[in-house]
């Protein structure tokens, strides 16, 4: 059907909510006299028909405007559509001379200026394209508006892509359309945030979000919500059997509407799309780099491709299907992932799974690819490409977690899982995710399904591991309880018998991971500074077998639990060696712990102003949106080393009116410090560790400014919100930067140089000369994280308070050096912007 000139469908302008930036790219383009083809492009339902409707009613009243619906056409059938198409457009126009497509490029052709409107037109896109070359090159005002899943493909075709709504939009939507039902959206925060998440859950999408509100008619949202599970059993593709919305076939339902675009795709592509769907669902993310979205073409390759669907065909595929709107992309300046949005990977998921035995075997290959993916950590870690690794991890976390999940319907399958659950419980990735739940749940599932399978390393280690877990979350007797089973796994013959608790100085022969873990238990819960000596057995054993994570891991407890619990002379020893060890390593993660236990040793000394260097180094260094792990180590060593200088020399952070006011900062950190920790899961007062660190913070914090004042502050700090950059911007504005110097050791400043490892000086040099992090750590071919950590580990040992004051300190042999350097900094400066 053809709309008569200047008619926009009445029906395609309700209910429209944004696309701001669209519609002025849209008002742009149609008085553009280079703009002749212009194609709305995005999936089924996301409201292109919409938009192209609201942005001809913006326009200009007087121009022409012609609406195809092209939606009733049969699929591409060769010069049948086309003619039909020709037909139509040809016959229903009111001014036939206007459109004469029969002879393109007749002198009399004429457009007015007119717009025509081409709407759904990637069934039939061969004829379209015939029909708009004809139309365009024998006509010289007309402009085509054409809504596709997919491009035309003519060449100077503008695309304007037609992404979801925000999530303001939706649920303005949403709560429209509710009231249509008689069940309007309560204006209640606990029922809006679940509206919220409905919307989230069906990717944003109008026409998905339409249909989910219609359920409200049968029940209410939180049971909307519940239908809603991204597995097996959600809901959304029935939903069609008793909803309609609008009156096109394709358009009834999810399955629908997904259906029309996959029946458009080649066998090869169909298969990939199939294939696609073991790996984690993706979202629309509004520009920002988010934690986990996607994978690469590795990936894909990895698990996808086989003889059926070679290698090399996998990238075009891809390219193919994002062309047609059924698979997404995420793009950074130098790289691409792929995804499926939830309600597509369910689609393509239940027709995997028709195929059971193809469905087991794809979601094998995938299980092993992160298997050996995170593996890679026992090569990497302690060192510069950890930070490659760390990031990997935390964007294939959704991932990962899958690969876990679907192997625990078999022991085998399991297995597997627990291998990799026990490397990622070795490291700092669940706490940093905030995943430490979900691993710690899947974890707990696979050792039951491998029960019988006792004799595996992979279990004794999960359990151990596990254990730890229990740890922080204050659960003792589960903790207990792991740890005995571990001693009854690896000794039988010390099966119910506790002696090895009462003596933990003597070796009886355990595994390091569950030595490690009994070195926690000491110092976490029962304040012992024999934890010191458990922990550096462990640490010894796991160098024994060349474990890279397990060495670094029991170096950082072993120098934390010497901070906290070691006398001072061995306190300071253990925490100057590990911070020398993890600085030459360039780990920055390991320099991060490092400094966390330098400061925390500082903070315990006679002189504990000594710490307010290196806790300043603490809080100022990176860790990625919603590291909440480091943020909560970053809050504690704030609160702990706020604690010793304010009962110890109060003085330091200045008068009277600045130790109140560090007094109530204390205060803050105790409840910032709670909120950390309990969103990892972590119950503060059922760890006596920290039990005891918070209340002689409130204790302290109380003799300065009054019980009052410390429970209205410590209220605050309850309510920040963890994961955040905010408490990592408060710290870095507000932490009492020192005065250069705070205390100044008798030591000339010649041989506090010589203190700094080669690579420290060298670095050193250049930080004189002026070069800025970033540019030392491409002349140096390191990462910025790793000469942030090395920076901060120069101003702590020269006891300065700014990256200026090094220059102060370089010996005088080396000052035409730092003259050099500066020297060709500025060069560098200058050469920048002519080299883009």
């Amino acid at each position: 059907m053809i709309y008569p000139d200047g008619a926009v469908p009445a029906a395609s302008a309700t209910e429209f909510f944004g696309r701001e930036r669209e519609l002025a790219r849209l008002h742009d383009l149609l008085v553009s006299p280079t703009a002749r083809l212009i194609t709305l492009v995005g999936p089924g339902g996301i409201g292109k028909t919409r938009l192209a409707a609201e942005a001809l009613r913006r326009t200009d009243p007087g121009r022409p405007v012609y609406w195809a619906r092209l939606a009733e056409l049969d699929r591409d059938c060769g010069d049948s559509a086309e003619n039909v198409l020709r037909s139509v457009v040809r016959t229903d126009i009111s001014d036939p001379c206007s459109f004469d497509l029969g002879a393109p490029g007749h002198p009399g052709a004429r457009s007015e200026d007119a717009i025509l409107v081409l709407d759904n037109c990637e069934h039939v896109l061969a004829a379209v394209g015939r029909v708009v070359l004809d139309l365009l090159s024998g006509t010289s005002d007309l402009t085509i508006l054409a809504t596709s899943r997919e491009p035309i493909g003519w060449a100077d075709e503008y695309l304007v892509a037609v992404g979801p709504l925000s999530p303001a939009q939706s649920l303005e939507l949403f709560r429209q359309r509710a009231e249509l039902t008689g069940r309007p959206v309560a204006d209640e925060p606990g029922q809006l945030a679940i509206v919220r998440r409905i919307c989230r859950r069906v990717e944003h999408s109008p026409l998905l979000i339409r249909l989910a509100a219609a359920r409200l008619w049968h029940q209410p949202p939180a049971m909307v919500l519940a239908e809603l599970t991204g597995g097996a059993d959600d809901q959304r593709m029935r939903w069609s059997q008793s909803i309609r919305s609008g009156s096109e076939r394709r358009h009834r339902g999810i399955s629908d509407v997904i259906a029309w675009s996959f029946d458009l795709c080649c066998a090869d592509e169909q298969l990939l799309l199939c294939r696609m769907s073991v790996f984690a669902a993706g979202y629309e993310t509004d520009g920002v780099e988010p934690q986990r979205n996607g994978v690469d073409l590795d990936a894909v390759v990895a698990v996808g491709a086989d003889d059926l669907l070679p290698p090399e065909r996998v990238a075009a595929l891809l390219e193919r299907l994002a062309e047609r709107s059924l698979v997404c992309t995420f793009r950074t300046e130098n790289s691409v992932r792929w995804y499926l949005v939830e309600s597509v990977r369910l689609f393509a998921g239940d027709r995997l799974r028709r195929d059971p035995a193809e469905s087991a075997r794809l979601a094998g290959r995938h299980r092993r690819y992160y298997r050996d993916r995170v593996a890679e950590a026992r090569s990497r870690w302690h060192g510069p490409a950890e930070e490659t690794w760390l990031t990997w991890a935390r964007t294939s976390w959704d991932d990962i977690l899958i690969g876990i999940e679907t192997g625990l319907a078999e022991p085998g399958e399991a297995l597997i899982g627990l291998e990799t659950a026990s490397v990622l419980l070795s490291v700092w990735v669940p706490f940093v995710n905030g995943g430490s739940c979900s691993l710690a749940r899947l974890t707990a599932a696979a050792l039951e399904v491998t029960r019988d399978r006792a004799d595996s390393p992979h279990r004794v280690r999960a359990t151990a591991l596990l254990g730890w877990f229990s740890l922080w979350e204050g659960d003792t007797e589960r903790a207990r309880r792991l740890l005995n089973d571990c001693v009854a796994g690896c000794l039988p013959k010390r099966a119910g018998n506790d002696s090895w608790r009462r003596n933990p100085e003597t070796d009886i022969g355990l595994p390091p991971s569950v030595e490690w873990v009994r070195g926690l238990e000491l110092m976490l819960f029962q304040l012992d500074p024999l934890a010191v000596m458990v922990l550096d057995r462990a640490n010894r054993k796991f160098t024994e077998r060349g474990d890279r994570i397990g060495i670094e891991r029991a170096a950082v407890f072993t120098a934390l639990a010497a901070a906290m619990l070691g006398e001072p002379a061995q306190a300071d020893a253990i925490t100057r060696v590990h911070l020398d060890r993890s600085v030459a390593a360039e780990s920055s993660l390991s320099v991060h712990w490092a400094q966390v236990a330098r400061a925390l040793a500082l903070a315990r000394s006679a002189e504990p102003a000594a710490a307010l260097g290196p806790a300043y180094s603490v809080v100022s260094g990176r860790f990625a949106v919603g590291d909440t792990w480091k943020a909560s180590w970053s809050v504690a060593v704030c609160m702990i080393v706020l604690t010793h200088v304010l009962s110890g020399d109060p003085a330091a952070v200045g008068a009277s009116a600045a130790v109140h006011a560090r007094a109530g900062e204390l205060a803050w950190l105790t409840g910032v410090f709670r909120a950390c920790h309990r969103s990892m899961g972590v119950d503060v007062e059922r760890v006596p560790m920290m039990v005891r660190g918070v209340r002689r913070a409130t204790a302290v914090a109380t003799a300065i400014i009054g019980s009052a004042e410390v429970a209205a502050a410590e209220h605050r700090g309850r309510q920040y919100r963890p994961g955040s950059v905010m408490v990592q911007q408060y710290l870095q504005r507000s932490w009492p930067i020192i005065r250069d110097p705070v205390v100044v050791p008798a030591v000339p400043g010649a041989e506090r140089w010589d203190v700094l490892s080669p690579a420290e000086r060298a670095v050193a040099v250049l930080a004189a000369a002026g070069w800025t992090n970033s540019a030392i750590a491409e002349r140096r071919g390191s990462s910025v994280r790793t000469v942030d950590a090395q920076v901060a580990s120069i101003r702590q040992k020269l006891v300065i308070g700014s990256r200026r004051a090094i220059a102060g300190h370089v010996p005088d042999e080396l000052a035409r050096t730092v003259d050099a350097e500066r020297v060709a900094s500025g060069r560098r400066g200058r050469r920048r912007p002519g080299s883009r």
